[in-house]
């Protein structure tokens, strides 16, 4: 299986020279081409928001001060994609040009974020995530991401992480949202150096499923061992990354979005909570 084009949403904030670092060491390992995607907002989008009483100049001034704060934000992404990419021996591919691998590009858009994330997902093998001003890594765009494109998302925490996947855990609960995260995983575990199955249940797990992956994975040529946890009662999320960390792995891969989104919203779970606790890089399908 191969990978060629990583998806890298970016808002121009502080922490994207290490979201991109980290993509860029995975584009580097597939030679792919990592595509800078900035989302720029439209204005007019905004007006019927204003009201009836608001005057022609006051929406016209609106509309400006949006447009330039959004020119201020795509050069932020613009510069700091190519500052990282230099920094990583990557070239950043021209318009038009012939496209070196691995390679960087640049894309500005006009729309909606979470609409043109997912559609601009659709044709891309990974789509990777830094955290959201939320705390939430990706925020809903990562969510439309995994459940309008039907892509595997890559969480990358406030870190620049190189390797990816040199060490991987996978969560597996034999879930069909754990077996598409492990399929969208394997240009990862077909490269990783070590691999470990966490089983997660009460003192009587059940070996069959990790078992089962284990010798599916093997046709791969992927040695992998299985590990039954016995998560005494914590929840499901906090003991896959305290065993993750443990393992000192640079990579998790688990399903996500098992229960629905209001379950999600209202009960919170393993998804939720692994996007905003996670502190090493999580592959997530759903």
């Amino acid at each position: 299986m191969s990978m060629r084009k990583i998806l890298v949403p970016l808002a121009g904030r502080p922490d994207d020279d290490e979201v991109l670092s980290t993509a860029l060491s995975v584009a580097r390992a597939f030679k792919a081409q990592l595509v800078g995607l900035f989302a720029r907002p439209d204005p007019s989008e905004a007006l019927p928001y204003l009201g009836d009483g608001v005057s022609g100049q006051v929406i016209e001034d609106l509309m400006q001060a949006a447009r330039e704060g959004a020119d201020e934000a795509c050069a932020r992404v613009r510069a700091a994609l190519e500052k990282t990419a230099s920094a990583a021996g990557v070239a950043v591919a021209k318009e038009g040009g012939k496209a070196e691998m691995p390679s960087a590009r640049f894309l500005d858009v006009t729309g909606r974020r979470d609409e043109i994330i997912a559609k601009h997902s659709r044709l891309s093998d990974l789509i990777v995530f830094g955290e959201s001003p939320t705390g939430i890594a990706g925020g809903t765009a990562l969510e439309a991401a995994m459940r309008r494109a039907d892509r595997a998302v890559v969480i990358a925490p406030k870190k620049a992480w190189d390797p990816v996947g040199g060490t991987v855990c996978i969560g597996w609960d034999d879930s069909p949202e754990a077996s598409s995260a492990v399929m969208m995983a394997i240009p990862f575990l077909e490269k990783a150096k070590k691999v470990t199955i966490l089983c997660i249940g009460g003192k009587e797990l059940d070996p069959g499923p990790g078992s089962t992956l284990a010798d599916y994975l093997a046709l791969h040529g992927v040695t992998t061992d299985v590990h039954l946890v016995d998560g005494q009662g914590k929840a499901d999320g906090e003991v896959l990354l305290e065993q993750a960390e443990a393992a000192k792995a640079d990579l998790l891969v688990m399903g996500g979005y098992g229960h629905s989104r209001l379950r999600e919203f209202l009960m919170g779970g393993t998804t939720q909570h692994v996007r905003s606790h996670a502190t090493i890089p999580v592959l997530m399908a759903h």
